[in-house]
């Protein structure tokens, strides 16, 4: 009889516990993050990486790098912080690209107020588990955007020494360029200046190290280092402007609203954290000489990157195509940095310019390739255009008939760009080679691997 009731009480108490499993409601924010990426799968945005089984959580590759040194409670919060602000910034992002009913059901205030309190809940709980926060930081590290497939199918290590001949043919033809002369071949264009005086420039630290400005300084900080530009004139595909979708959703240009479209970053040298300015210009193609040119298409242009030391003067200035191709150094005269070419690396362009780093530069471009080919500080004497400065990530919500739409597709590349020399140079494991990208998403190197938002990648080439 004992044995009975124990039995009974026993098959009670599983009963119980079933009847207690089935009834607990489940976690309401891995239901609301399960559902969030379905939605916006078509319109997912690449600019940042999602870790993986971390939800509401995304990293870039600075994020990336900063991890593994959080290692003060401080330091693990405000790096998940960081990680958190970048997911609200892409979700809102993709939640602005959905169908109208889609979109207002996600884009309301109760459904924001949700998705903002479970990542404060994911911050909360990984800053209190070590363990858990050192997963998040493995799965933090950004994927690179090189296909190993590609690189084995295509004999790699074969086509490597064309590419170093290319590349170096190129490199000793940049070298010999002799300054141009300024005449009204050159079409100019200087931004637009500040209304107010800027406030004086006074960078702190945050916990992790990362330089920071208050956003009329930082303001400030681009309008002083934002280039003049002197194109040379072949057509109407040598003038500035601005992307756009018409009434009927297709993309176009606007050669009549010239602008430079700006970010900022932070890269490491010598162990400290320097802030960076970001400058990318589009021109409306790359005009194709004939069907079968190799390089032309939709879109063109150029970022123009600045270094900055604790003064706000420019310590380095690099360059790229938007295809990520054409990675070039420029150092001010005064700058202290001096350039080392390592074995195995990609041998890279640097020249010492005859202007210093306390006012932005002009940067002279060919007619139709907009290739760079020469940087000093001349002032036009002849009349100049004015360029309105705005925001990078307005290309990631420009206005469109249904609401918004990116410039990038979800894989980072802009649709339509392609470049008929991915045909060729596709053993070097790049997606793509020649199509247009978005930040995050360029791969510098066709010898080794390298990426312009790698926040290591000036140590590799500087010292």
């Amino acid at each position: 009889m004992p044995r009975t009731l124990a039995c009974v009480s026993l098959l009670a108490g599983l009963l119980a516990g079933c009847a207690y499993w089935q009834a607990a409601p489940a976690d309401p924010c891995a239901a609301l993050f399960k559902q969030l990426p379905v939605a916006t799968q078509a319109y997912r945005d690449a600019q940042y990486h999602r870790l993986p089984g971390f939800s509401g959580l995304r990293s870039d590759r600075v994020l990336a790098a900063l991890g593994a040194s959080a290692d003060s409670p401080e330091q693990r919060r405000q790096w998940l912080l960081y990680l958190a602000e970048r997911d609200a910034e892409a979700s809102r992002i993709e939640i602005a690209q959905l169908p109208s009913t889609a979109r207002l059901a996600w884009a309301g205030a109760p459904r924001q107020a949700d998705l903002s309190a479970c990542r404060t809940r994911q911050v909360d709980r990984l800053s209190a588990d070590p363990e858990a926060f050192a997963r998040a930081v493995e799965a933090a590290q950004v994927p690179d955007d090189y296909r190993d497939w590609a690189r084995t199918l295509g004999l790699y290590p074969l086509f490597k020494p064309i590419l170093r001949q290319g590349i170096a043919a190129w490199q000793q033809a940049a070298a010999l360029a002799a300054a141009p002369e300024d005449d009204a071949h050159w079409l100019g264009y200087q931004p637009i200046p500040l209304a107010t005086q800027p406030p004086p420039l006074m960078l702190h630290e945050d916990s992790l190290g990362l330089p920071q400005a208050q956003p009329q300084q930082l303001d400030a900080l681009f309008a002083r280092h934002a280039p003049r530009l002197k194109i040379a004139q072949a057509g109407r595909s040598d003038r500035i402007g601005s992307p756009y979708y018409r009434p009927d959703g297709g993309r176009d240009f606007n050669p009549l609203q010239a602008r430079l479209y700006q970010h900022s970053s932070w890269s490491q040298l010598n162990g400290r954290w320097h802030l960076q300015l970001i400058y990318q210009f589009w021109f409306s193609q790359r005009p194709k000489p004939n069907v079968l040119d190799l390089y032309g298409g939709e879109l063109d242009g150029l970022l123009w990157r600045v270094t900055l030391d604790r003064q706000g003067k420019a310590l380095l200035y690099d360059s790229i195509h938007p295809c990520g191709c054409w990675h070039s150094f420029y150092l001010p005269a005064d700058s202290p940095l001096h350039l080392r070419q390592n074995v195995g690396e990609e041998a890279r362009l640097s020249q010492r310019l005859s202007v210093t780093g306390d006012s932005a530069p002009t940067l002279w471009l060919s007619a139709g390739e907009h290739r760079l080919q020469w940087v000093d500080a001349r002032r036009s004497r002849y009349p100049t255009l004015l360029y309105q400065r705005g925001p990078l990530d307005q290309l990631r919500q420009l206005p469109h008939s249904h609401g918004q739409r990116s410039l990038y597709g979800k894989d980072g590349l802009v649709p339509g760009s392609e470049r008929l020399e991915r045909w060729l140079l596709w053993p070097s494991g790049v997606v793509s080679p020649g199509a247009m990208r978005q930040w995050g998403r360029h791969a510098t190197a066709f010898i080794g691997r390298a990426h312009f938002d790698d926040p290591h990648l000036l140590e590799r080439y500087f010292q």
